[in-house]
């Protein structure tokens, strides 16, 4: 333990006095570096996301694996030790549930930089695991490097790594890597006659039998794993091979089966993938011999894809979890979690199989091409109501045509995804000569586009919309209050040079209200970003939080306006 806390402080002093040049060196935020060699081979893995970038290293003949994180800089306290003591509170013992008060070692630099390193064991699925924090502060700013492994023979790497980085002092935080809209993604792995996209942070190990995927930040204590199992031979049908593989994967997790209504699962009605292929979905309880009395209940989901003659399958096993006692809930109801399993999903391809070449969409276009908004009457069970509308063209032909905006608005998103989904609120449009035709499942809604007027006809009737203009690059400045929530004032502080400051506001906005699944439940800080309508906010302690923002009533000329709406429920703030 002693080496691993001593070491690498005493090279992060010599990395931030450096002068050394290396070949090929990275630039993230206000560190320059060497990207991690491996000696033997196996290679680094790197994944960049919003303020944060991770290089994983797993060596699956031995059973050891290293993550390195590296988090954009952000504002310091003032204080070395309160900036460590800060980033290990944030990055170290809430997500890992490590003891509060690890020894540190610090040191100072010569050109003023003050390095505060400590580490600690932790429980992470079951392993044991050590974590590395380095925090350096300076210069009004701290940057931490967090390194998490199972074997100490890492070090030796961490250390190489360390010794090409510089900081520079000069240079402000740049937390704008933002993800443009997806429009294809590029294969990093290959399973059989499979090709797949390995979720940005988390952890890939592969085996004889299949792959597996496990999140990075899971929080202690909770499981969620997903495996690309064997392909299944046999002239079946899809609900078959489904039962196949649900008794199969249950087998393999050592578990047995908890009956429900229906059977040991419920399952969705086949479809066909945009892909081209054609997929069936089930999902059930399993029961896992632990030791405990009665064993530990576990959802297992399987999805199951048709190639030709024979079924590609993907088992996905997690926790069921009691959120403070009182509400129950998946490892994969996350949010985060869920969209990178659903990425994996629908991105999958096929060595013999040939899927449809779909155009990506995006926002920039023609004068119907982006997003707009107007009152139509929605035809419910019981009564005809007016709604608010906010609908989408897209450059492919693709249309959302929903009464709530897209979740997290369209910053990073797959297009070709939420369909999948969620139907009901996608379709496909023609337009030509100033008239269209928007296709949604259950109906076909006429449109004429006459200069900047858009009007729809339903039930005989003609509804105008007006387009809303880009946010793009949209900045706020002051405090913003919402409504009372159990005696607290939820607020939020924004300055115009990207800074916010929430208090509350943004676990209200977020709507999950299983305050284990909600990012936001904890204030904090950070440095937002608004692109595609959606606003991203990027803490300083690694989370990443998107918002939906339409940007209804707002104008890039007044930062400051008396009402902010924000969420795909457009919910008001008022400036304080």
């Amino acid at each position: 333990m002693t080496k691993i806390i001593v070491y690498p402080v005493k090279i992060f002093v010599l990395m931030v006095i450096s002068c050394t040049c290396f070949s090929q060196t990275e630039t993230f935020d206000i560190i320059t570096y060497t990207a991690p060699k491996d000696p033997i081979g196996i290679g680094w893995k790197k994944d960049v996301k919003i303020g944060v970038v991770n290089y994983t290293n797993i060596n699956e003949t031995a059973g050891t694996f290293c993550v390195i994180t590296m988090y954009a800089s952000s504002p310091s306290a003032g204080d070395a030790q309160k900036d460590f003591n800060n980033k290990w509170r944030e990055l170290v013992e809430t997500p890992y549930k490590a003891e509060a008060n690890p020894d540190t070692e610090t040191q100072k630099t010569d050109d003023g930089w003050e390095a505060v390193t400590g580490a600690a064991p932790v429980k992470f699925d079951g392993n044991d695991v050590f974590i590395l924090l380095t925090v350096v502060s300076g210069f009004g700013k701290t940057v931490s490097i967090r390194s998490s492994m199972n074997d100490k023979s890492y070090t030796a790497q961490i250390d190489a790594l360390f010794e090409t980085m510089e900081l520079n002092k000069t240079k402000t935080s740049i937390i704008n890597n933002t993800v443009p809209m997806q429009t294809n993604n590029s294969i990093t792995g290959k399973f059989g006659l499979i090709n797949y996209n390995a979720p940005a942070g988390w952890i890939e190990q592969k085996f004889g039998a299949g792959v597996v995927f496990k999140p990075i930040d899971i929080p202690a204590g909770e499981h969620l794993a997903v495996q690309i199992m064997s392909p299944l031979n046999f002239t079946g049908s899809l609900e078959q091979a489904l039962a196949q593989s649900f008794e199969e994967a249950t087998i393999m997790y050592k578990g047995s089966s908890m009956y429900q209504s229906g059977g040991k699962y419920s399952k969705n009605i086949s479809s066909t993938s945009f892909n081209g292929w054609e997929y069936l979905r089930g999902k059930g309880g399993i029961r896992i011999n632990d030791g405990t009395q009665h064993g530990t209940e576990y959802g297992l989901e399987l999805f199951v894809i048709k190639i030709k003659t024979r079924f590609e399958r993907v088992a996905i096993l997690e926790s069921r979890t009691y959120c403070n006692g009182i509400s129950r809930y998946y490892s994969s109801d996350r949010r985060s979690f869920r969209n990178s399993i659903e990425l994996l999903l629908f991105s999958l391809q096929f060595s013999d199989f040939d899927g449809p070449v779909l155009s990506p969409g995006s926002l920039t276009g023609n004068s119907l091409v982006g997003a707009w908004q107007g009152t139509m009457q929605s035809t419910s069970a019981s009564a005809l109501r007016l709604e608010v509308y906010s609908p989408l063209f897209l450059t492919n032909g693709q249309v959302y045509f929903g009464s709530r905006f897209p979740l997290e608005g369209l910053e990073g998103i797959n297009t070709r995804l939420p369909p999948q989904l969620n139907n009901r609120d996608w379709g496909t449009y023609t337009f030509s000569n100033g008239r269209g035709v928007v296709k949604m499942p259950y109906a076909s809604i006429p449109f004429i586009l006459n200069g900047n007027d858009l009007i729809f006809t339903k039930n005989q009737t003609d509804w105008p919309f007006y387009q809303l203009p880009s946010v793009d690059g949209a900045t706020f400045n002051g405090t913003y209050v919402m409504s009372a929530v159990n005696g607290q004032i939820p607020s939020i502080s924004f300055t115009p040079g990207g800074a916010f400051t929430d208090r509350g506001a943004l676990k209200q906005l977020h709507h999950e209200y299983i305050d284990c699944l909600n990012p936001a439940v904890t204030p904090g800080s950070g440095e937002y970003v608004v692109k595609d309508y959606s606003i991203v906010f990027n803490y300083t302690d690694g989370r990443k939080i998107i918002l939906a923002f339409l940007g209804a009533g707002y104008d890039k000329s007044n930062p400051s306006p008396p009402t902010l709406r924000m969420s795909y429920n457009e919910d008001p703030m008022t400036r304080q």
